[in-house]
């Protein structure tokens, strides 16, 4: 049976003001390739919040048994990873699949304790997800029998801000505007003698110098 674990969401504050512009549900659902039979990957749980802004996430998973933490540990005594699959939905898109992992040893070592972000654009679009062990002050020795254990997660979302785009419009109305002043020779050229012929002179200096060099004056004779 699954339990519940409710935790507070941090959001991304800027004078009192969330950075989000974006409000709307958010549904990640976790698969992991732990005790799944023939599959490939089944259910660890999901993370669900009915508003972004309202900053409250709910956590709903399974409890590892023994044979989750034997699989886990053939993967640590390997030094590989553990893998989490999920699925992201919002009200503008469904089931965008990203895969995030975390060493198998760490998260054993931590009690299965881990920490789960996702990088959210302004729009609410999630563009990542992280997976990290929680460094719990003293690791926990993994040797369990018949009991079942308790995943301890944390979720957090990270605001990400998008790059400023370039005024295109602007940049080519100004170029637009400055051919149409040359055409009517409304547009003066302030340039200086040299910035406007510098193509001309360089090629005819660089012809004299090397003129020169190739026909040095006679040495004069002793009289």
């Amino acid at each position: 049976m699954m339990k519940l674990t409710t935790i507070f969401l941090a959001l991304c504050l800027f004078q009192n003001t969330f950075c989000l512009d974006y409000d709307g549900w958010l549904n990640i659902k976790m698969e992991h390739s732990l005790n799944c039979n023939f599959e490939k990957y089944c259910t660890r749980g999901t993370i669900t919040l009915k508003s972004i802004r309202a900053g409250t996430a709910v956590i709903d998973q399974i409890n590892f048994n023994k044979k989750h933490i034997d699989e886990l540990k053939e993967l640590a005594e390997l030094d590989e990873f553990y893998t989490l699959r999920t699925l992201v939905s919002t009200a503008e898109t469904k089931d965008v699949e990203i895969f995030t992992f975390i060493k198998a040893k760490s998260f054993l070592e931590n009690g299965l304790s881990d920490i789960i972000r996702a990088w959210v654009l302004p729009n609410g679009e999630v563009i990542a997800l992280s997976l990290q062990a929680a460094n719990s002050s003293q690791s926990k020795s993994m040797e369990y029998k018949n009991a079942e254990n308790k995943l301890n997660s944390s979720f957090y979302i990270r605001h990400v801000d998008q790059a400023p785009l370039p005024d295109t419009a602007s940049y080519i109305q100004k170029l637009e505007r400055e051919r149409e002043a040359r055409e009517k020779g409304e547009l003066k050229d302030n340039r200086s003698f040299l910035a406007k012929y510098w193509m001309y002179i360089v090629p005819i200096a660089i012809f004299v110098m090397i003129s020169g060099a190739a026909n040095p004056e006679p040495a004069g004779q002793a009289r």
